[in-house]
């Protein structure tokens, strides 16, 4: 197996850029920067490529150029996919490649792979309340929707199934090239047997036995608008149609009243659904 790693920054802190130095001494790869002004002073980190954006253009279009350039190698046969505060072991790549592999051993349309996230603070298992897992198969648990941060493709995949859809910009970027890879006849999934500590948006709500994940408000302007461009494409599940247009309208409800900053986040909401709802022709 040839490996190259997607790293992507966004106005990283010293310690991420330490972080991505240290696997960049070990891996392939292409470093792709969305900050206003560049995070590194050459063309190079260790052995990974460095690609400045010259401003934010999503984490779409950044992994999309950075599958680009790394698929340029021929010989590079898988892709690990790597956020900036993501905190990996220094063989990580290598591991989750591997159980890649032996999961395609036995499900040869597998197409994403990705780990057990777990809480960076406390080592906590994140648990969807959509998603209720079975014991998995062989490594794998299958999943219809697999976040990008930690996981692992086949490059023969990606030709086939193409790249990100660099319009949605940021949010369900991941879950729509899983749907995509779905309605071509293959498996996403994660697996017990690799985990990756993480931290999953700028902080969380707790209602009754529910935690709710509230991400930085301009997320949501996203969150809205890419909803209802998804809403459209008929091969975007249907249960996550429904429970998202549930969960896209409550959040109207308790944000501003249970929700620090809610009221600015309600905001962003109301300007998404009006970008979704007016330009949705185009999409």
């Amino acid at each position: 197996m040839q490996i190259a790693v997607i790293i992507i920054l966004y106005n990283p802190k010293p310690t991420d850029i330490d972080h991505v130095r240290q696997l960049a001494e070990r891996y392939r790869g292409v470093v792709v920067d969305n900050s206003a002004m560049p995070s590194l002073s050459s063309d190079h980190i260790g052995q990974m490529d460095y690609i400045f954006n010259h401003g934010n253009l999503g984490i779409a279009e950044a992994q999309n150029r950075g599958m680009e350039r790394a698929m340029e190698d021929g010989r590079i046969s898988h892709i690990v996919f790597l956020d900036q505060d993501s905190r990996v072991s220094a063989g990580y790549p290598d591991e989750i490649a591997a159980q890649y592999e032996a999961v395609r051993a036995r499900q040869p349309r597998l197409a994403l792979l990705g780990p057990t996230v777990v809480r960076n603070d406390s080592g906590e298992e994140y648990r969807s309340a959509l998603h209720k897992d079975t014991a998995p198969e062989d490594g794998l648990i299958v999943r219809r929707d697999v976040i990008s941060s930690g996981s692992c493709v086949a490059t023969e995949v990606l030709r086939e199934v193409g790249l990100n859809d660099a319009r949605l910009f940021i949010d369900f970027v991941d879950f729509e090239w899983c749907w995509r890879a779905e309605s071509k006849g293959y498996v996403c999934g994660i697996t017990p047997k690799v985990q990756i500590r993480h931290k999953v948006g700028a902080d969380e709500l707790r209602i009754g036995q529910h935690t709710v994940i509230i991400s930085a408000p301009i997320r949501y302007y996203y969150s809205c608008r890419n909803y209802l461009w998804l809403l459209h494409r008929t091969y975007v599940p249907r249960q996550w149609k429904v429970a998202q247009g549930v969960k896209q309208l409550l959040r109207f409800v308790y944000f501003p009243l249970l929700v620090k900053g809610g009221c600015k986040r309600w905001k962003f909401m109301v300007r998404g659904w009006a970008a979704g709802l007016t330009k949705q022709k185009e999409k």
